[in-house]
């Protein structure tokens, strides 16, 4: 009976991360620049998660949270719900059968996820590349929450 309390508060507590970091995206991140670097938090949390969840958890959060940032944003409708899906599959699959759950591991496919997301060489190197380094940060924060609730499951 108190495992399955756990991971009903383990799963309100993915669902309240997820909802405020991508409320802080949507309303505060747009105004914490530096120069033109703005974070996305969002990508290093669905990394973080996406590495000690299965597959199909991985997928539905990365589905959900590209659907409220496309609802939010303007500009191509259901991109970024089809690209963070497709990430919260790929840093799934290769956590479990290729790489290591450890904090470079998570640094490496953070990085990658959020270069992914940039549209054009010169909005990489000017806008882009900045950002991406800005968003690594916080992985710091997420990583070790999300490498504790690996140890309580024994992952």
């Amino acid at each position: 009976m108190r495992a399955k309390w756990q991971s009903a508060l383990t799963g309100v507590f993915h669902v309240l991360l997820f909802f405020t970091v991508l409320l802080l995206h949507s309303t505060v991140s747009l105004h914490i620049r530096i120069g033109k670097a703005a974070p996305m938090a969002i990508l290093p949390l669905l990394t973080v998660f996406s590495m000690f969840a299965p597959v199909t958890p991985a997928a539905i959060a990365g589905f959900l949270s590209g659907l409220f940032l496309d609802g939010v944003e303007s500009g191509v409708f259901c991109m970024n719900t089809v690209t963070l899906m497709l990430t919260g599959v790929f840093v799934s699959v290769l956590a479990e059968n290729l790489l290591n759950r450890n904090i470079r591991a998570a640094l490496c496919l953070s990085f990658f996820a959020t270069v992914q997301m940039q549209d054009s060489l010169y909005y990489l190197l000017y806008y882009g590349l900045p950002s991406v380094l800005y968003s690594q940060v916080f992985l710091f924060l997420f990583y070790p929450i999300y490498r504790r609730f690996a140890r309580r499951k024994g992952v």
